[in-house]
């Protein structure tokens, strides 16, 4: 009977132990967890391009057929687009609201859709194409590589070639009160 009693105790400890352990190593990937959800949110002023610095040079066709000339045409509205992106999606209403509000003329706001075709990207061109020229892109194309996005969406306000506003949100940019 003593050896039984001393089995339990030892198991008990035993057990103690890996509660400890465990309770150790949950706090451990809680902190993990908080770390890398930081790292992927980012600062947006880190990834996206600086309020006051020149709009990049790019030219592209657009999906019908338009040639966008960066510097024969300055872009006043920019979104750069992804098709695995779902925020993408979910702030189209605001971009088209955005875009209709300032009533920016459709060569003057230019619509980047990057990735592959799909679904969603047929969705995005669909609702962007009456207002905005549409340019699809797979990805690492050049106007991904000339904007260095390295977040999606991304959204410019711009005049003269110059940056104005720059969000990963539609509603952060300064939008006028429609009358």
């Amino acid at each position: 009977m003593p050896f039984l009693v001393a089995g339990m105790v030892v198991f008990g400890l035993l057990c103690l132990v890996n509660l400890v352990l465990t309770l150790a190593v949950i706090r451990r990937l809680r902190e993990h967890t908080e770390q890398l959800v930081a790292l992927k949110a980012g600062d947006p002023a880190e990834v996206l391009l600086a309020t006051g610095t020149s709009l990049p040079v790019f030219e592209a066709e657009s999906v019908d057929g338009e040639t966008i000339d960066s510097r024969v045409t300055s872009p006043e509205v920019v979104a750069l687009l992804s098709t695995e992106c779902s925020v993408c999606l979910d702030q189209l209403p605001d971009l088209v609201g955005l875009i209709t509000d300032r009533r920016v003329d459709r060569p003057a706001a230019v619509a980047v859709i990057m990735g592959d075709d799909s679904a969603q990207a047929e969705q995005l061109v669909e609702k962007l194409r009456p207002i905005a020229s549409v340019v699809r892109q797979p990805w690492g194309g050049p106007i991904e590589k000339a904007f260095q996005a390295r977040a999606f969406p991304a959204f410019y306000l711009a005049s003269e070639g110059v940056v104005r506003a720059a969000s990963i949100s539609v509603m952060e940019l300064d939008r006028p009160v429609s009358a």
